[in-house]
């Protein structure tokens, strides 16, 4: 006997709710695979940052931090809670609150999408000043309207002051701290082209220590190398803090400028004798310093070059020496 149309119905309807609740199922197996997989993408990404060594930030489109990783905290000594959902500029009582920084992030970057090699040269508060260069890079998620900021902070505040040692070594005399001979062209080049430009005179004095091999001879190197140092020492004292005071050679000093006129330099002459005086005098040294003095003058009207300059006052410093003994 065949089953009437109405008595096939329900179990139609039942098919189809069973249907629709396995499609529903699936569409929640999907929902939660998706939720997974975004849940493992972002430890993956949070693994990743805690991974870099330098300091890292994940900010939103507005410059909140969403993230930031162990050496940024460690480097910045601040805290989660005083970071994670703050402003950029918020942050460390305003200190990177830098003007450039915030038009690079909120206007080129948008942009450009990302910008390199931002160096910051700044005094943190309780860390001391840091030279970093910052980099980053603007990220549009899939279905997102807004895009995430990638803030990666090289600190190269080590680097930097090796490098300024290492300028600092090529034009510094080691055993006196006084500028060497390379420091002392670079200086008088500057010279050189101020008094150029504003027309002025400038002089330089040229020094010898008197009688060093004597002493080496009489009292051993060390006794010399303390009469070197002992002379640097009357000369830093003796002139202006702004004075270029340099030890070119063994025994050979030079001091720029000196003064604006011949009277000057004569006068700077006198006032040396007198250091050097006293020091014979205080110092209880086993030797007697004295130094023979030359002085070359720039003129903007004859416009010497530096080599010239040099030459000249190395001469002049030779004459007084031939000639007498003693400044």
């Amino acid at each position: 006997m065949n089953e009437s149309p109405a008595s096939s119905e329900p179990l139609h309807n039942a098919a189809s709710l069973q249907s629709r609740f396995d499609r529903m199922g699936d569409a929640l197996k999907g929902i939660r695979a998706a939720e997974a997989a975004a849940d493992a993408a972002r430890r993956f990404a949070e693994a990743i940052i805690e991974t870099v060594r330098e300091p890292l930030l994940v900010l939103s489109a507005d410059l909140r931090i969403m993230s930031a990783n162990r050496a940024f905290f460690e480097t910045f000594r601040v805290l989660p809670g005083d970071t994670i959902g703050w402003y950029l500029y918020e942050i460390g009582d305003r200190q990177w609150d830098l003007p450039e920084l915030r038009r690079l992030l909120g206007e080129i970057l948008p942009r450009d999408s990302h910008f390199e090699d931002f160096l910051v040269d700044h005094d943190f508060v309780g860390v001391g000043r840091k030279t970093m260069l910052l980099n980053a890079r603007r990220i549009l998620e899939p279905r997102e309207e807004r895009a995430t900021i990638l803030l990666a902070i090289e600190d190269i505040t080590a680097r930097r002051r090796a490098e300024e040692k290492l300028v600092a070594a090529a034009i510094t005399d080691p055993l006196t701290g006084l500028f060497n001979r390379r420091g002392l062209f670079e200086r008088v080049r500057h010279l050189v082209a101020r008094g150029r430009q504003a027309g002025e005179r400038f002089h330089l004095l040229f020094l010898d220590l008197d009688d060093l091999k004597s002493i080496n001879d009489r009292l051993g190197h060390e006794e010399g190398d303390r009469a070197l140092t002992d002379a640097a020492g009357v000369l830093t004292a003796t002139f202006r803090e702004s004075d270029v005071i340099a030890r070119i050679g063994g025994d050979e000093f030079v001091v720029a400028p000196v003064g604006s006129s011949q009277d000057d330099g004569c006068a700077a002459v006198v006032r040396l004798q007198t250091a050097l005086d006293l020091h014979n005098r205080d110092a209880g040294r086993a030797f007697q310093l004295s130094m023979s003095a030359g002085i070359s003058v720039y003129d903007p009207a004859i416009d010497p070059n530096v080599g010239k300059l040099i030459a000249q006052g190395d001469a002049a410093m030779y004459r007084v020496k031939r000639s007498r003994h003693g400044a």
